[in-house]
């Protein structure tokens, strides 16, 4: 499940993507430059639960900071490991 939402400004991009959602829970990764820092990328997975006193709050669940080059090489782990593994190990979907 992904849904991307762009936002752009002069200088900084931002991205971010639902990793899984439920009727309760909702947990989205962000992804965004840093303006001081145009060589790094920082990457934060948040979390929102929907039954909570306030169900706009979202929380982070972990937060870091690594070089543009190596966010290149995870986008090249993520496509060899779907690659490798078969489509038969996904669940169905009825």
């Amino acid at each position: 499940m992904s849904n991307v939402q762009e936002a752009h400004r002069p200088t900084q991009t931002e991205i971010e993507c639902v990793l899984s959602a439920s009727d309760s829970y909702i947990e989205t990764l962000n992804i965004k430059t840093i303006e001081a820092q145009p060589w790094l990328v920082e990457l934060v997975i948040m979390t929102q639960l929907l039954s909570a006193k306030n169900p706009e709050e979202k929380r982070v669940k972990s937060r870091t900071c690594i070089e543009r080059t190596r966010l290149v090489e995870i986008q090249g782990a993520i496509g060899r490991f779907l690659q490798s593994s078969s489509s038969s190990d996904e669940p169905r979907h009825s």
